[in-house]
């Protein structure tokens, strides 16, 4: 909790830094849209559960100053396909590979996330809005989460019959829940046009929740969830 308050702390003082820079700005107060894809991987723990994956979104932006631009994101995001559901594992009693045949384990994520975006340096900051032009920043966000968690339909694999009995499954696990999270990261926004941009970003992401252990298939608790995402984002500013 420590950090998402360091997270949102930093984008207020981004968000003021804006505020008290922009009245000299001539790109001040314009806003613009934008719409992204990412390939998302995930890192640490989460690694050991699901593979690489894809997260989709929408952003509303406010160009504060010349230097700091403050960006409202949602974002989806879907692994599925996942360990255990997806493993095989050893029957004991007779040393047979098994599977869960109908086995499901996925986890969704739907959030709301400010983000700040920092265009550092007077020469670098004076760049954008014109076609062909380019401007590199660091960023800094923090936001809402919800996240859905599912295993279902994994068959128990400690039966002690001698064939496996594979409609034999443990009890579903399933958490959904609202949480906090925050990204940081860096960037490059190159302009098609005057309005018009292309935002190549790389992030580190983290959400305050966990995947439950699953210690029979032999997965310790994941705490926190953490990501990295490679993405672009086209970007429409309108005209003040």
């Amino acid at each position: 909790m420590k950090l998402v308050r360091i997270v949102f702390c930093s984008l207020m003082a981004l968000a003021m830094l804006g505020i008290w820079n922009g009245t000299a700005q001539a790109q001040e107060g314009r806003w613009g849209i934008g719409a992204f894809a990412n390939y998302t991987i995930p890192i640490t723990q989460m690694r050991e559960r699901f593979d690489n994956s894809a997260k989709f979104g929408g952003t509303l932006n406010y160009v504060a100053s010349q230097s700091t631009l403050i960006e409202v994101e949602y974002h989806y995001s879907k692994f599925d396909n996942g360990s255990p559901a997806k493993d095989t594992f050893i029957y004991a009693v007779d040393g047979s590979t098994q599977m869960s045949p109908e086995g499901v384990s996925e986890i969704t994520f739907n959030s709301l996330v400010v983000n700040g975006l920092l265009f550092m340096g007077e020469e670098n900051s004076s760049h954008g809005f014109k076609a062909k032009d380019y401007r590199y920043y660091l960023a800094v966000g923090g936001g809402i989460y919800r996240y859905k968690s599912v295993n279902e339909n994994l068959v128990y694999p400690r039966q002690s019959s001698a064939a496996i009995d594979l409609s034999v499954v443990m009890d579903p696990q399933i958490d959904q829940r609202y949480t906090f999270g925050g990204n940081f990261g860096a960037g490059v926004e190159g302009f098609v046009t005057d309005n018009l941009s292309i935002d190549l970003r790389g992030r580190y992401n983290f959400v305050v929740g966990e995947l439950r252990p699953m210690l029979f298939y032999g997965f310790d608790r994941t705490r926190p969830i953490q990501v990295l995402d490679l993405g672009a984002q086209l970007k429409f500013y309108f005209w003040r």
